[in-house]
């Protein structure tokens, strides 16, 4: 027998799989990270991708709004590229009384006074102003419809301001393709009803089963909400980006400057190359961990590592999900939609009321239609159950109850140690 080991909580799990079984790892591969980030920093916004430096785009006596994320997206580490930004803005005649930050709070709640303060730094509260956006403010600025019937409300000092510059963080994104670039501001600094109706773009063209086929982990093109979300950033208009790309140990590892579209694009590539790991086919059996505390605190986090595993595994096949949940579901509504029924009942209901927890528990409904999932973890059976999926209390039971449902054992098995980062990609075959 191989023992392969997961993290499950602050702990590790140990799964014994023999010898005959061909084990895959799909882990994220090696990747530089950048040492000396300031000067990066400044590399990389006087040599932007697809527009002119950042010191020639604005000029003295423009009003610079810079978005930044919220506490939920703090692994971008704002407070690091804000000293360096401000300074550049200085430089090309720009004072900090000229510039203002705006948090990209989307739908989320207004930040606390300590959390701008992680965000962005004490040193740098000082020195500008900061304002949370709120999706429901009664002076967003109406822009129309999108192309595709999106309400267009904006936030009005974002849109007031002279140039618009984004920070934000490249990663894999299950509805968007691809977090970052144009996120920041749709949904980042939107009204609330442009968020859910972008949003519901995802069941467009589903049928019962309610999933656009197009709506999928690392497709852009094509993905109606990440056309819908472009469209409308342009719409608002934004001068300039500075989007990182960090590693599995949340270090920089690429500094994505330039223009909205092409600079995104190139963080994209460089998050591909170290997250997307190409397989060479699906496999009956995919055992994966959300990577341990503090990413499995929460069944609702988790969900971002089944959905990648669903990527990986054949249909009819069976993933085994590691854990622990030591927060319980971590989303009151994800867990009540499941109580809409079947994946068509749960679909109806999001076309009449679309919520992002709500398509996530379709999301899910979904995987474990096609693909039993088991659930080890610390939650009480009923509620695994509840969600859709069957309760297992250790890698032994797991992989036993994986052989029931299969019939057999699986001849090949893929592992993912970090499934929420990895992401499994077939390889396309060369036609004859």
């Amino acid at each position: 027998m191989n023992n392969f080991d997961l993290a499950y909580g602050k702990e590790t799990l140990s799964f014994r799989l023999p010898t005959s079984v061909k084990v895959m790892e799909i882990e994220a591969k090696t990747s530089q990270p950048i040492l000396n980030i300031e000067q990066a920093i400044l590399e990389a916004v006087a040599h932007p991708v697809g527009t002119v430096p950042l010191i020639e785009v604005v000029k003295p006596g423009d009003k610079v709004v810079i978005i930044v994320s919220d506490i939920t997206r703090l692994w971008v580490r704002a407070d690091v590229l804000l000293p360096v930004l401000l300074n550049v803005l200085n430089s090309a005649g720009v004072p900090d009384k000229d510039i203002f930050i705006v948090t990209a709070t989307g739908d989320h709640r207004l930040q606390t006074l300590e959390e701008h303060i992680a965000i962005c730094g004490e040193k740098v509260l000082a020195r500008v102003s900061i304002y949370d956006h709120e999706c429901r403010a009664q002076d967003l600025v109406d822009l129309g419809l999108s192309s595709q019937g999106t309400p267009i409300l904006v936030n009005r000092r974002v849109w007031e301001a002279d140039k618009v510059i984004l920070t934000g963080g490249i990663a894999y994104h299950l509805l968007a393709g691809f977090g970052g670039g144009r996120k920041s501001i749709a949904p980042g600094v939107c009204g609330y009803e442009m968020i859910q109706q972008n949003h519901a773009l995802a069941l467009k063209g589903g049928g019962p089963s309610g999933l656009n086929p197009n709506i999928e982990t690392g497709k852009m093109e094509g993905n109606p909400v990440a056309e819908d979300m472009l469209e409308i950033a342009r719409r608002v208009g934004v001068d300039f980006i500075l989007n990182v790309v960090v590693n599995d140990k949340k270090e920089f590892v690429y500094l994505a400057a330039g223009e909205l579209q092409q600079a995104h694009l190139a963080g994209c590539r460089v998050t591909e190359e170290i997250f997307g790991i190409e397989i060479e086919e699906k496999a009956k059996l995919v055992i994966v961990s959300s990577g341990g505390y503090p990413k499995d605190t929460q069944l609702y986090q988790a969900i971002k590592a089944l959905d990648n595993a669903s990527y990986a595994v054949q249909e009819g096949g069976v993933v085994i999900l590691v854990s622990e949940c030591s927060e319980g579901i971590g989303s009151q509504p994800f867990q009540e939609f499941f109580r809409h029924g079947e994946v068509e009942e749960m679909n109806a209901k999001l076309h009449t009321d679309f919520t992002m927890p709500g398509y996530i528990s379709l999301k899910t409904a979904s995987i474990c239609r096609r693909t039993p999932v088991i659930l080890i973890s610390s939650l009480a059976d009923d509620l695994v159950k509840d969600v859709k999926m069957i309760p297992a209390h250790s890698p032994s039971e797991a992989l036993q109850l994986a052989g029931q449902l299969l019939g057999h054992q699986p001849e090949s098995v893929y592992i993912m140690p970090h499934g929420g980062s990895t992401f499994p990609i077939v390889k396309l075959k060369a036609s004859s």
